[in-house]
């Protein structure tokens, strides 16, 4: 295990043991989310890394399950495909995590992900680099840190909100963050509405090709998106 993962392993747990026991006043609670992506991208080296609007619209699915157990972790799945004409993937997040703080005004939670890039292809015709490997397929995991914010705007039924993960190991170094704000509708005492805004940036390096090193093999993928979901 590479120093990075030792120490997001270090530091979850340490969190965890410091968490206060949940309010007995929580129930079980299924969050769903579905939001449109539309971004751009760069391939390659941080200093030559060519960007092209060449990224299909893409959407991401989640779904998350809280839980009033203090000490198990809530979790989450999200997926997001990607498709351009350099490079594809379908990333898949398994985040385990817990509430740090939940009051009326502020929220925190943190945990880790277990990153899944399946039906991966890179250097799709050699639209990368002509010299190198043609049509490289992967699938490969990744271990990452998981933090999630928001904060209530005081008066109002908006929020500001971040969601970030990011790990490395193996040569490979993922992050992918988003931040926005959104608007919560309360439907009934069961059921909360959300509407949101914001701006996501995957930024990859892949260790995982045939003469590309990480640097050359540097995936950007970013642009704004719009979503909704339902809390129930």
């Amino acid at each position: 295990m590479n120093k990075l993962s030792l120490t997001a392993v270090v530091a979850s747990a340490a969190l965890v043991l410091a968490l206060p026991a949940h309010s007995t006043e929580k129930e079980f609670t299924t969050k769903v989310e579905i939001d449109a992506w539309f971004p751009d991208a760069k391939v390659g080296s941080k200093d030559d890394a060519i960007r092209k609007n060449d990224v299909d619209a893409s959407q991401a699915f989640s779904i998350a399950f809280e839980h009033p157990f203090a000490y198990v972790p809530n979790v989450k799945v999200r997926y997001t495909p990607i498709k351009a004409d350099r490079f594809e993937y379908d990333q898949i997040d398994y985040t385990g995590y817990y509430k740090l703080l939940d009051t009326n005004g502020l929220q925190f939670d943190v945990g880790l992900t277990l990153t899944q890039f399946a039906n991966g292809e890179f250097n799709k015709g050699g639209s990368v680099d002509s010299a190198q490997p043609y049509d490289q397929s992967f699938s490969e995991t990744a271990m990452n840190m998981y933090a999630d914010a928001s904060m209530h705007i005081p008066n109002t039924h908006f929020h500001i909100f971040g969601q970030y993960d990011f790990g490395s190991g193996s040569g490979t170094r993922t992050m992918d963050g988003q931040a926005g704000v959104k608007y919560i509708l309360p439907v009934d005492a069961a059921v909360d509405v959300e509407f949101k805004v914001g701006y996501r940036v995957m930024d990859h390096e892949f260790g995982y090709f045939e003469g590309f090193d990480s640097d050359q093999a540097n995936v950007m993928v970013d642009g704004w998106f719009g979503g909704v979901s339902f809390d129930f």
